[in-house]
């Protein structure tokens, strides 16, 4: 994962100024690599003390993200906390192998103050459908465990797994014909 940070002022005079950075979730070590940038501009504005020498240099002041690996969808001045929050997501969805945007729209629908326990402890998996999920969570909790094998067919999965979609239980993000299922308890 990486991020394109563009000069400001280099890009306000028609000039492409900007380097790839290594997204991290070390917002210090990101803000050291960008203000290097900002230090190489060739329309520097502002004077700044060097980190190593201490001595003043000329530097860009401003820079926003013009690009983006990895990340999913960034806007331009999300700032370097956000894009330290977005690996960290990118992990947990690793993690648990799900799609970042998977993760990043369950952020979006603001379930938890803490996105990354909320998935990490009540992802229930993925599933073609809600009936899909109703079938496989029956059987997997054994369910069906007191129903005679002649009645078992006669249960309706579509309506439960809609009872289920509707109920609040369930916290659900569908992309690319999939669902992935939260506990929302």
């Amino acid at each position: 994962m990486r991020f394109y940070a563009a000069c400001l002022a280099s890009y306000n005079a028609g000039v492409l100024h900007g380097a790839w950075i290594d997204a991290s979730d070390d917002v210090a070590e990101m803000q050291l690599e960008v203000n290097a940038m900002l230090r190489a501009s060739p329309f520097p504005n502002v004077t700044v003390t060097h980190p190593v020498t201490g001595a003043a240099v000329a530097s860009a002041e401003e820079w926003a993200i013009h690009d983006s690996e990895g990340l999913g969808n960034i806007a331009e001045y999300a700032g370097l906390a956000a894009i330290a929050e977005r690996v960290k997501l990118a992990e947990v969805a690793d993690d648990i192998g799900i799609p970042l945007s998977v993760v990043l729209e369950v952020k979006d629908d603001n379930v938890s103050n803490d996105v990354e326990s909320f998935i990490r402890e009540n992802y229930q998996g993925q599933y073609d459908s809600w009936t899909d999920f109703a079938e496989k969570f029956t059987d997997e909790t054994d369910g069906l465990s007191g129903v005679p094998e002649h009645l078992r067919s006669y249960i309706d999965f579509e309506r439960m797994g809609n009872d289920w979609r509707i109920s609040g239980d369930y916290h659900h993000v569908e992309q690319d014909g999939s669902l992935f299922v939260f506990w929302n308890h």
